[in-house]
């Protein structure tokens, strides 16, 4: 499995397309967990490893900078100002119900 450090470039591979998936890949790092098909595991040198179902790239988070920079930029892409992804992800849920 490929590795990067580039947010955008697994970003563009992991594709989370909505927001249920915004909120899982967010909940994943952040509990490092499994979740909505995103996986986020502490590895034994202290880097956060994230990977999604179906790439072959895997994102490696050097820092605890890099990984609030990582849930920044999902934010900065996918979540409108100020709100939380997993908010976000009930609006939508609502929105799509209506």
């Amino acid at each position: 499995m490929q590795s990067t450090t580039n947010f955008d470039e697994w970003l563009d591979a992991a594709d989370p397309c909505d927001a249920a998936n915004v909120a899982g890949l967010v909940e994943a790092v952040e509990s490092e967990s499994e979740f909505s098909g995103f996986k986020a595991v502490r590895a034994k040198n202290g880097y956060l490893i994230v990977t999604a179902d179906g790439i072959d790239l895997k994102l490696v988070l050097v820092s605890k900078g890099a990984e609030d920079g990582f849930v920044q930029r999902i934010h900065g892409r996918y979540v409108p100002d100020r709100m939380s992804a997993s908010v976000y992800a009930a609006i939508e849920h609502q929105n799509d119900k209506d």
